[in-house]
């Protein structure tokens, strides 16, 4: 059976008496977990006790194909609920898992066990999918990312429950940051209720200040001086980064972090996508305040110039871990030179 939309939180608070198990895949593996830790309570009372839980990956049942009727034929030593738990990384032995579903399904007396099985983003050919979408015991849920809309209900109702408000230009800001995965954004949303605290409200400057994507102002800073052609501003920049003990390592690795996404972007602006867009698609999307800057070190930058920065990046690296000169030195030389060149395409 395939539940969708509304149907699946009604069905996870309240699981039809005759199921024996769930498939979760999408492409949000955070919203799979999330569902399955769910499903998991309802299906079993502790389901983190060994004794009433087995966890098993794909590669268990590639190596023994009948292992899974036995697991869920075997009968609790305690008399309560088994739950079988199996996160499947792949599908190498999809065929034979399919084939025991469809077994199962028809011969529930041999089901002394419920089953929950967290996948990756199937394809509607994937055998393990289809078998569980035919079948009328088993449940088939996909995950996919939350819209801004779901994102928009979920930061409210999280801060509200700790009494938390927040400002719609905050809201705006810091949901797009959120999208792509459940886990990450309910560990976003912690991070800026830890940051707040009980009985405040969240303003811009908040999300600027916390939310992720925004939180190393210092590094972004040397990094959008020195793409964006400001040679004296990205040199302070990084004498200050380093007198504060920022490490070399770490604004390089700022640096090439930056630069993949810049080549990203503009792959996919060379498919036909506006700047905005590219943006936009990036995950995380591009920070709201840092959109002006980063449109603009798309204009200053081609393709081929990114990826022989790229390289140029990745050859300072290892000239920073082998020669044994100053490693900020050889850092600053790069830096330099790619502001230096930024600038001359300003002009």
């Amino acid at each position: 059976m395939k539940l969708s939309g509304g149907r699946v939180d009604a069905y996870l608070k309240a699981p039809d008496p005759s199921h024996v198990g769930a498939l979760f895949f999408g492409p949000d593996q955070g919203l799979c977990a999330e569902r399955a830790g769910i499903l998991a309570q309802a299906f079993c009372q502790n389901p983190d006790d060994p004794f009433a839980a087995t966890s098993l990956n794909a590669d268990d049942l590639t190596g023994d194909p009948a292992r899974l009727v036995d697991e869920m034929s075997a009968l609790s030593l305690l008399g309560d609920a088994r739950l079988i738990h199996i996160r499947l990384s792949h599908e190498r032995g999809g065929a034979a898992i399919a084939k025991t579903i469809t077994m199962l399904d028809g011969n529930l007396d041999r089901c002394a066990a419920k089953l929950i099985i967290e996948a990756g983003d199937l394809s509607p050919r994937s055998a393990v999918r289809k078998c569980f979408e035919k079948a009328r015991n088993f449940a088939a849920i996909p995950c996919y990312a939350d819209t801004i809309a779901s994102l928009n209900g979920l930061v409210k109702s999280e801060l509200a429950a700790q009494n938390i408000r927040i400002e719609q230009e905050a809201l705006e800001a810091f949901v797009p940051l959120l999208q792509g995965d459940r886990r990450m954004a309910r560990s976003e949303i912690d991070k800026l209720a830890l940051y707040m605290g009980e009985n405040t409200c969240v303003g811009f400057e908040d999300i600027k200040a916390v939310a992720a994507g925004a939180g190393a102002a210092g590094l972004d800073d040397i990094v959008f001086d020195t793409l964006g052609g400001r040679p004296q501003k990205a040199d302070g920049g990084y004498q200050r980064a380093l007198a504060g003990k920022i490490t070399s390592h770490s604004i390089l690795a700022a640096l090439q972090r930056h630069l993949t996404r810049l080549h990203q972007a503009k792959s996919l602006m060379g498919a036909g996508q506006s700047a905005n867009e590219a943006m936009g698609n990036l995950r995380p999307p591009v920070f709201i305040m840092q959109k002006t800057g980063f449109a603009n070190h798309l204009h200053i930058w081609s393709e081929l110039a990114l990826a022989r920065a790229l390289s140029e990046s990745l050859a300072t690296e290892k000239r920073m871990k082998t020669t044994g000169a100053p490693a900020q030195a050889i850092l600053g030389r790069l830096l330099l030179a790619l502001s230096n060149y930024a600038q001359k395409r300003t002009r």
